[in-house]
C-alpha cells in the first residue's frame, strides 16, 4: 500500500492551511532556571505544555533541551540554538562552529553568520529563528539601585551587553533587511528602553535600541504599549523557593523580539494572581516568566537545505536524512567530514521529495567518528551540508591530553561530545571533587569533535608541577562528560 504523499503529511502537520499566504505563529522564550529543576522538573514541562507555543527558545536549560522536547511532545531540537519547534528545523551552514575565534556569549556555539536556523513553518516557506541569552552580571538595575550614577551603569552596559546584542544584530540584521521574517527570543539581563522613558530616573537602555535598529519589533510592547499599565515584569516571579530576597529589582528583561512580522498577541507565562499573566502554573517553576507571543508572518522561499536527525547517533543505531530542495528529486550522501561526494560511503540518490522527504539509514559499516551530509542539486553540484557524529553505544565521550612543562599552553583532542552550545572543558588539580574549583576553561563552540588550545596564559593563575586532569562539561553545567588526566613537570 502506499504511503500518504508528503502533502497530505504536511496538511497534518501545518496548522495553517497550505500556500497560505500568512502563517500564524505562537512563540514562547522561557528561563527554566538551572534545567528546571529548581523547583520541579515536572512543572517546568507542564509550564512548557501549557503556553502550548509553535516555538520555544529556551535560557538556561543545562543540556536538557532534547529531554525537555521528548516530555513536552516537541519533535525538532536545536540543541546549539536551545529551540524546540513543532516545524522541522535546518541549519544554514554545517550544524557546528567552523570559525575560531573567541565570540561574544550571546551566539556561543554558532558562527557569527549564522545565529539563526530555519524553521520549514509551510512546505518551502521559512522564517529564521534564533535564540539568546546575554551577560547577567554587573546588572544595570543592580547597579541603579546599589547608587551607582547612570553615566557608570551605561558604561557598564557598553562594555558587556552591547558588544553581544551588536554580535546578535550582525548575524540577523541582513536577514532582515531581506523582508524575510527573523524571530528573536532570549533572557537579555536588561530592561528595555521604552519602559524606562517614564522612571523617575529615566534610563535609555542601549541594548534595546540596538535589537530594534535593523527592524526588529519588541513584540510584547507592541502588543501592550503601555509600560504603566501592564509593566509585564518577567524578573522575577513569587517563586516559591527561595523566596525573592529583600530589595530584589524587578523588570521585564526577557524578551520576543520579531521583524517582518505582525504582532498579534502577547501575554506572560508565570505564577497565579498576576494580573499580567496570561498562562498560569501553580507552582510556578521558574525565576524568570516567560514571553508567549502571537505572531503573523509570511514565510520566505526556503533555500535548498539538509538536516541529520539526531546530531548524535549511536553505533549500531539509525540516523534520519530530511532534505529539502526545489527540485522534484534529491539526492544525499555520508562522506568524510569536509569531503566532496566522490567519497560517499552512504546515501541515497533521486528520491522523489513528494513521496519522501526524509530516508533513514544505517550506521552499519561506519566507524565512530564525524561525518557529513551533502545534499546534491540537480545538477550534481552540492547545494547543502550538515555534520553529525557517530558514538560508541556507551555514548561516552573520550578527551585526550597530554603532559606538559610548566608555563606551556595545554592541547588537547576530544570526540564524541555532547555538541551543545555551551559545552566546555575545564582544568582541575587532579581528583579534586569538587566541581567549581576549575583553574581556568573553555567552550568547545558546540562542537562533537576537534581540537582545542588552552593558552596558559588564560589560566586563573600559573600551573604549579603536579597532577592535574581535564575535565569536558555539559552545556554551562557541571555534569562531567569526559576527563583525562596529565602532569606539568
Amino acid at each position: 500500500m502506499r504511503l500518504p504523499s508528503t502533502l497530505a503529511v504536511l496538511m497534518t502537520l501545518f496548522p495553517v492551511p497550505l500556500f497560505a499566504d500568512d502563517v500564524t505563529i505562537r512563540v514562547l522564550s522561557f528561563n527554566i532556571w538551572y534545567g528546571g529543576d529548581q523547583v520541579s522538573f515536572d512543572q517546568t514541562v507542564a509550564a512548557i505544555r501549557a503556553a502550548d507555543a509553535d516555538i520555544v527558545g529556551l535560557q538556561e536549560p543545562d543540556g536538557k533541551t532534547r529531554e525537555l522536547a521528548a516530555a513536552t511532545g516537541y519533535p525538532f531540537v536545536d540543541i546549539r540554538r536551545h529551540i524546540m519547534s513543532r516545524y522541522p528545523l535546518f541549519d544554514p551552514k554545517l550544524g557546528e562552529r567552523t570559525e575560531t575565534d573567541n565570540p561574544p556569549y550571546s551566539i556561543a556555539g554558532v558562527d557569527s553568520d549564522a545565529v539563526h536556523v530555519w524553521a520549514m513553518v509551510a512546505p518551502g516557506q521559512v522564517v529564521a529563528l534564533a535564540n539568546t541569552h546575554l551577560t547577567s552580571d554587573p546588572y544595570g538595575p543592580e547597579m541603579l539601585r546599589d547608587g551607582s550614577p547612570v553615566a557608570d551603569v551605561l558604561a557598564n552596559e557598553d562594555a558587556t551587553r552591547v558588544p553581544e546584542a551588536q554580535a546578535l544584530m550582525q548575524g540577523l540584521g541582513p536577514i532582515a533587511r531581506q523582508g524575510i521574517p527573523v524571530i528573536l527570543t532570549g533572557d537579555f539581563n536588561t530592561p528595555s528602553h521604552m519602559d524606562w522613558a517614564t522612571r523617575a530616573t529615566p534610563v535609555s537602555w542601549p541594548t534595546t535600541r540596538i535589537i530594534e535598529g535593523p527592524g526588529f519589533v519588541d513584540t510584547y510592547r507592541a502588543a501592550h504599549p503601555d509600560p504603566t499599565a501592564r509593566p509585564g515584569l518577567t524578573w522575577t516571579p513569587g517563586r516559591p523557593w527561595p523566596i525573592v530576597p529583600e530589595g530584589e529589582t524587578l523588570d521585564r528583561i526577557d524578551f520576543v523580539f520579531a521583524a517582518n512580522a505582525r504582532t498579534v498577541d502577547a501575554t506572560l507565562l508565570g505564577e497565579p494572581g498576576n494580573p499580567d499573566v496570561g498562562i498560569s502554573i501553580d507552582p510556578y517553576p521558574s525565576d524568570h516568566r516567560g514571553v508567549l507571543s502571537t505572531l503573523s508572518v509570511t514565510p520566505h522561499t526556503a533555500p535548498p537545505m539538509v538536516a541529520v536527525e539526531p546530531t548524535h547517533v549511536r553505533s549500531g543505531d539509525s540516523f534520519l536524512i530530511r532534505a529539502y530542495t526545489p527540485d522534484p528529486t534529491w539526492t544525499a550522501l555520508v562522506v568524510p567530514p569536509g569531503a566532496d561526494a566522490t567519497m560517499a560511503m552512504t546515501g541515497v540518490s533521486d528520491v522523489a521529495l513528494d513521496d519522501r522527504p526524509t530516508i533513514r539509514l544505517s550506521t552499519i559499516g561506519l566507524e565512530n567518528g564525524p561525518y557529513d551530509a551533502v545534499l546534491l542539486a540537480a545538477d550534481g553540484t552540492e547545494a547543502a551540508r550538515t555534520r553529525f557524529s557517530i558514538v560508541p553505544p556507551d555514548g561516552r565521550a573520550t578527551l585526550t591530553v597530554g603532559n606538559i612543562a610548566a608555563g606551556q599552553d595545554i592541547h588537547l583532542t576530544f570526540a564524541g561530545a555532547p555538541g551543545y552550545r555551551l559545552d566546555w572543558i575545564g582544568v582541575y588539580a587532579a581528583g579534586d571533587p569538587s566541581v567549581y574549583n576549575y583553574l581556568g576553561f573553555a567552550y568547545t563552540g558546540a562542537r562533537q569533535s576537534g581540537s582545542m588550545t588552552l593558552p596558559a596564559a588564560d589560566l586563573y593563575e600559573p600551573l604549579a608541577p603536579g597532577n592535574y586532569e581535564l575535565r569536558l562539561m555539559l552545556d554551562d553545567t557541571y555534569q562531567v562528560q569526559a576527563a583525562a588526566p596529565f602532569t606539568v613537570k
